[in-house]
């Protein structure tokens, strides 16, 4: 028997609470009953505009009620939803519309020239579809989510309803979801994290505040506390704002926050721990997955016996091997592999990349190039990126086992270890940091830190301060640009 579509959840919602607050975005509250209006106000208006089952519709994602009724609405008629960033470039989203051959372009302006340009200032002024009943949950494409990862190249990431209807019964049952919950919301849209979320939200019956972006400190505490919120998504470069900006303000609201999640790039260490001293009462998850693979596990590590750099067992759904480089089993507890993951959250493959797909996606594996491993217990741990290993003097180095030491340092913000060729020693590692404002690294005294907690050939020969270390558009530090300014390779 088919499920039910977050589409139809929210229909169903809106019959029997409709009055239950839905979004907030602004300022400005809209219930499930005025959300579902809207959706079927789309529907319509874009069903007469000609989308259809298999339609490809490409959006914008600007935080709002109008982006949330158009994205359910495209959902329910069976077409592909292919959210574009916030702000995008009209040279851009021609380009996105081109790459993913764009049937429909949604946007309050357009000039390229693949596709049909929509005017999305007009889709809420459509006549509601009548009956109004959302496709069921299929294994057909239904989103395309366009990621860039550590490769720095695009690639369409193809989900189905099917995977997605996987991903919230695993989901929600971990974050403890239900039509009580207030989830606060910063992260852009068009990314998995994102986008997921309101996903949760719908589904469970919640109530989701919209915010674009974090940059805006005293409207983030503001809301949390006029609302009530019980839960929020934070990235580690997020949490890393928080903590430095506005401890006193977060540590009020530890308890408040039932739970706080993170994923989307690894989480420094001592910033697990700082963020633990604040909120000790807060559920404090850290979950491990990508947009190609859905989650994969989480672990609430303030939670008593656990440790902080874990990332906890794999879900029940999830099937998990390791593999070193030559394609070996790794079952030795403690030595890292590289991870496959295989459950009914994969993603379908990269749109028009067979190539590409048939080099990730092999037997229902997603074969990743993130290096894990497994403890006794059966819990995974996150080692390293298989291409950011430096080999220095016959030995391999995960780069974040050496980083997670120094940002325990005194005054140190951020830190990168890259590879550098030297003169006399070869490959040698190189610690980029950088400092808390009018502070200089203390070269003498870092090493000799480093040298009483590591093996001497993972300490850096070099060590360097920088005013900035590069992130990509998700926020995860950008290791091939930083290689590229820094080091001598």
């Amino acid at each position: 028997m088919a499920r039910d579509s977050v589409a139809a959840l929210i229909q169903k919602r809106a019959l029997n609470t409709p009055d239950k607050m839905a979004l907030v975005v602004d300022g400005q509250a809209f219930s499930y009953g005025e959300l579902n209006n809207r959706i079927k106000s789309a529907a319509g208006y874009l069903a007469a505009q000609g989308v259809k089952a298999g339609s490809h519709v490409l959006t914008v994602a600007v935080p709002g009620i109008d982006y949330v009724a158009n994205m359910y609405a495209i959902l329910a008629l069976g077409a592909v939803h292919i959210p574009a960033e916030n702000k995008v470039p009209e040279q851009r989203l021609a380009e996105i519309a081109g790459a993913v051959d764009a049937d429909f372009v949604l946007s309050d302006n357009y000039a390229g020239a693949t596709g049909r340009w929509i005017d999305a200032g007009c889709v809420g002024y459509g006549e509601p579809c009548e009956p109004w009943e959302p496709v069921p949950v299929s294994d057909e494409c239904s989103e395309i989510v366009f990621t860039t990862g550590t490769t720095g190249k695009s690639k369409g990431v193809m989900l189905s309803s099917r995977c997605l209807d996987v991903y919230l019964a695993t989901m929600n049952e971990s974050f403890q979801l239900d039509e009580n919950s207030v989830f606060l919301l910063t992260t852009p849209l068009n990314h998995v994290g994102g986008m997921h979320r309101i996903h949760q939200c719908m589904a469970a019956g919640s109530t989701l505040i919209m915010m674009d972006g974090i940059r805006d400190l005293k409207a983030f505490f503001r809301y949390a506390n006029d609302y009530g919120v019980t839960h929020t998504y934070l990235p580690p470069a997020s949490v890393k704002l928080l903590i430095t900006l506005a401890k006193k303000e977060l540590a009020k609201l530890d308890g408040k926050i039932r739970f706080i999640y993170t994923a989307s790039a690894p989480f420094p260490v001592a910033d697990i721990e700082r963020l633990i001293e604040l909120m000790p009462h807060t559920h404090l998850h850290q979950g491990y997955g990508s947009s190609e693979t859905g989650s994969i596990c989480n672990c609430c590590y303030n939670a008593p016996g656990e440790s902080v750099d874990c990332l906890g067992k794999p879900y029940a759904c999830v099937e998990v091997i390791l593999q070193d480089e030559n394609g070996e089993a790794v079952h030795e507890p403690y030595r890292a592999g590289l991870i496959r993951s295989r459950s009914g959250m994969n993603m379908l493959g990269y749109y028009n990349e067979p190539e590409l797909t048939a080099s990730v996606l092999k037997d229902g594996f997603v074969y990743s190039n993130d290096l894990m491993f497994f403890d006794e217990r059966g819990n995974l741990y996150f080692a390293g990126r298989g291409d950011d290993v430096i080999n220095t003097k016959g030995f391999k180095v995960a780069p974040t086992e050496v980083e997670n030491f120094v940002l325990k340092f005194p005054d140190v913000l951020e830190c990168i270890c890259i590879p550098y060729e030297d003169a006399v020693q070869g490959r040698v590692i190189k610690l980029l940091v950088r400092m808390n404002e009018g502070k200089a690294p203390d070269q003498e005294a870092l090493g000799a830190y480093l040298a009483e907690r590591l093996e001497a050939y993972k300490v850096p020969k070099y060590i360097e301060a920088v005013e900035e270390i590069a992130k990509t558009a998700n926020g995860k530090i950008n290791r091939k640009l930083m290689i590229q300014k820094f080091s001598n390779l």
